[in-house]
């Protein structure tokens, strides 16, 4: 890495001092790593499937080392609203990101006027803190709709997001404000190489900094780094006792609209998927011991606070539901969260129940400042450095999520922006009210539809031969992604007829 690539927007730096517990802060989110100065996050992390048990270094030398919570909870099961309640410190009906999409407030302009200015990097950067990202950001980050590259989120002098989701090669970092494409550098070392590079920057500075490191592993696609694509070869999927199960009517309607159990040609697909996701988590193993390893030999692990966690769960086969998150059961919102830092016992073990938006102002807390009114997080830093905390502390959340539907639109300004849509009808005139009269036929089209199709499937599975017929149909859909692309690619011919232009994809 050229070092040109890399310098510090203004004159602050960064140094984690011996003598103030504020000096360093790091966090991981999925993982994530903090040195207030150092943070890291990773992606998609469950605890309930064993989703640590790959990470024998971490464990060792931020769990062991300093304290492990078994009842850290997530506020929204999917990437982009959960990032923004981490970053912000509020549930997500007050950040407004309900979904990853822009229209839905992924990144979007309303989020960087509102939000934005309310992450945890703001008033820590406003305290004196040089402040470093490195890798996924928020979802639909970068993206042309809502500034691309050029746009640097407030509060963070050091910038290196990735643009768009989660992926292992070929993808675009954002080198504060300067788009600059990779192609078979794996992403995971490449932002370890940066962090290392801020982190050597910084050892001849008298300031504090704070970093963050956020990893794609273990997002999918769940592409290992080469070295580590054998392992694992005999490992199988959790059977977990709500794995595969053949009955789901007592559950939500999205649990009971698939077939279950699952089809048998699917199960080994699901090992795969396992068993890839704990590859990707080597390479951040890897990470966690290079970065304390620098910070020994920088002479300042000992002042650093290190925070590794995920910005939610994963379920895998839970529920007779393939791959994925998004549900609010344990395997989708409980994640690892491990601390270690000044004042934090070894081997301490923290049962109180804690939320992703406490995050942000446990780290506010940290670095000597008051976390404002607006935050529904609050701290938990006493449960860190007090051994005689209440054991009894009670806690009422809530796990919201809204559901990955388009509503097309980032304001209220007229033309709607189109590029975050798979598919919209084009009203001839997109600023005025569509005719009601034609929208009506549509619903009632729509819903006459529906009630066939469903008494057509109520008919077919009385058949005899329906076993068969099932199979035969779901055996070419074992990705649910191929799944929702034949349902978006249907629908749209289905609703959208009247008064509609053509479909514009």
């Amino acid at each position: 890495m050229n070092n040109s690539d890399l310098q510090v927007n203004d004159e602050s730096g960064l140094h984690c001092g011996k003598d103030d517990l504020t000096d360093n802060f790091g966090w991981f989110l999925q993982v994530l790593l903090a040195c207030l100065a150092f943070t890291c996050l990773i992606d998609d992390q469950d605890l309930t499937l064993g989703g640590l048990t790959p990470m024998i270094k971490t464990q060792s030398l931020i769990g062991s080392m300093g304290a492990t919570f078994t009842n850290a909870f997530v506020t929204t099961p999917v990437c982009c609203p959960s990032r923004s309640s981490i970053l912000t410190g509020v549930y997500l009906h007050n950040h407004g990101t309900v979904n990853n999409s822009v229209s839905g407030g992924c990144s979007s302009k309303s989020w960087q006027a509102t939000q934005e200015p309310r992450s945890f990097s703001v008033p820590i950067h406003s305290a004196g803190y040089t402040t470093f990202y490195a890798g996924k950001y928020l979802n639909q980050y970068g993206k042309r709709l809502v500034g691309g590259a050029a746009h640097v989120p407030p509060g963070w002098d050091w910038w290196v997001g990735l643009e768009g989701n989660s992926v292992y090669y070929n993808y675009t970092l954002s080198v504060n404000g300067t788009p600059k494409e990779f192609t078979n550098q794996y992403l995971t070392n490449v932002i370890l190489d940066y962090g290392l590079e801020f982190l050597r920057s910084q050892s001849n500075t008298s300031t504090n900094f704070c970093m963050v490191l956020a990893t794609p592993a273990c997002h999918a696609p769940f592409t290992p780094e080469p070295k580590y694509k054998d392992y694992f070869s005999d490992v199988q999927v959790m059977k977990t006792p709500n794995f595969n199960i053949s009955n789901t009517t007592s559950k939500h309607w999205l649990l009971r609209m698939s077939p279950t159990p699952l089809p048998d040609k699917m199960l080994p697909i699901l090992d795969d998927v396992y068993r890839n996701r704990w590859k990707t988590l080597l390479t951040v193993d890897d990470m966690v011991e290079t970065v304390i390893s620098e910070l020994n030999n920088l002479g300042i692990l000992n002042d650093t606070y290190i925070v590794f966690t995920s910005d939610h769960g994963y379920h895998i086969g839970q529920f007779s539901l393939p791959w994925d998150k998004r549900q609010p059961y344990e395997s989708d919102i409980r994640v690892p969260l491990l601390i270690r830092g000044p004042n934090i016992s070894t081997h301490k073990l923290v049962t109180q129940p804690v939320l992703s938006i406490d995050l942000a102002p446990t780290l506010l807390e940290i670095a000597g400042l008051n976390p404002p009114d607006y935050m529904d997080g609050v701290s938990y830093l006493s449960f860190l450095t007090n051994e005689r905390v209440k054991e009894d502390w009670e806690r009422v959340f809530l796990v919201e999520y809204h559901g990955e539907g388009e509503t097309n639109t980032v304001d209220t300004a007229c033309p709607l922006p189109r590029d975050d849509t798979l598919a919209q009808c084009v009203l001839d005139e997109m600023c005025k009210p569509p005719n009601v009269n034609a929208w009506l036929a549509q619903c009632c089209l729509y819903i006459a539809l529906m009630v066939i199709v469903k008494i057509f499937i109520t008919l077919l599975i009385q058949l005899d031969f329906w076993d068969s017929v099932r199979d035969f149909i779901l055996s070419p859909i074992t990705n649910p992604r191929v799944e929702l692309a034949i349902v978006m690619l249907i629908i749209p011919f289905i609703v959208n007829v009247s008064e509609c232009a053509p479909i514009n994809w």
